[in-house]
């Protein structure tokens, strides 16, 4: 396994820093940030080919609004960029459904947990595309909550790269009869907040909140007080059931695009004032709102239709 401190890459700016750059070249720095992405992918790709294995499995993992799904794809172009063939299975697809998990405090389905997962089904998916290069993938319903019955069937040549991306790709239960060599490990999440001096501005938790208060909205228009109110129990998932597995990584990919508070700040602040004085997620709200003024802003016309960014502003290239 590499050395999980080296294997990703800190940003060193400040708010002032990120201001500037805001304010006079913002194009540049969009692009600059873009160009660095997709190059720290690059070095991914080509250390995971550089390994001498038949149809190498990649598990990627990370935390909610991590952007990990659209690490998966770009990883993925890089392998095609190279001609390797490449297969993205969401593991998503392998949920029991809501009538088939345990149940929250509350009653509602708790997804966050492994158990949700049909844990045998993957394992054996894993081993047939590793041993034979052909296995059926389940078709999630999604809209239901349930099983739909239909699946897909993936081929793959000897030299294939199979991308599995979760939130428990990292979890060792799945691939914990594999041969040695055969599975390489990714953790994607934001590594680092942003700061004034020593205090943070934004924390990198409260980055992948903002993250996700513009994407449910876009996509599924889930209004903010009730996505504030979820995330407690979204962190409470993480540190379950991702976080004990963060450093078996044998990569960890950094997904701060520092200009992002600049990006969102409109959106978000936006909806974010939706939430009126006395509802229990109005303090939460102010203080991301308190936050997000401190930074110019950027127009979403200057990000590139494949930035990992477009996962939670819509507009871009792939599909999800």
């Amino acid at each position: 396994m590499m050395d999980y401190l080296n294997t990703y890459r800190r940003y060193a700016y400040d708010i002032d820093r990120i201001n500037n750059e805001a304010r006079y070249n913002a194009k540049e720095f969009i692009t600059m940030v873009e160009k660095v992405f997709r190059h720290d992918l690059r070095l991914i790709a080509e250390q995971i080919l550089n390994i001498p294995v038949k149809r190498h499995i990649v598990m990627l993992s990370g935390p909610s609004s991590s952007g990990k799904t659209t690490a998966a794809k770009k990883l993925a172009d890089e392998f095609k960029r190279k001609n390797v063939d490449v297969k993205l299975i969401s593991m998503d697809d392998f949920y029991l459904g809501a009538d088939n998990v345990r149940k929250l405090p509350d009653g509602s389905p708790d997804f966050e947990s492994v158990e949700a997962l049909d844990i045998p089904l993957i394992k054996q998916s894993i081993k047939l595309l590793s041993t034979t290069g052909e296995c059926l993938i389940p078709k999630y319903d999604f809209k239901n909550s349930r099983r739909s019955g239909k699946t897909s069937k993936i081929s793959l040549g000897e030299s294939s790269v199979i991308i599995m991306e979760g939130i428990h790709a990292l979890n060792p239960i799945f691939c914990e009869h594999m041969p040695e060599g055969s599975v390489s490990k990714i953790y994607v999440s934001v590594k680092q907040g942003i700061k004034d001096n020593e205090e943070y501005v934004l924390t990198n938790r409260e980055i992948r909140l903002i993250r996700r208060v513009v994407r449910d909205y876009e996509f599924r228009r889930t209004e903010p007080k009730n996505m504030l109110s979820m995330w407690d129990t979204v962190v409470e998932g993480e540190k379950k059931y991702i976080r004990p597995f963060r450093y078996t990584g044998d990569f960890t990919v950094n997904s701060i695009h520092i200009y992002e508070p600049c990006l969102l700040k409109n959106t978000a602040t936006e909806l974010l004032s939706k939430i009126e004085v006395g509802d229990p997620q109005y303090d939460t709200a102010q203080h991301l709102i308190s936050s997000l003024q401190r930074f110019c802003s950027v127009p979403l016309s200057l990000v590139p239709k494949n930035s990992l960014m477009r996962e939670f502003t819509g507009g871009g290239i792939y599909i999800y």
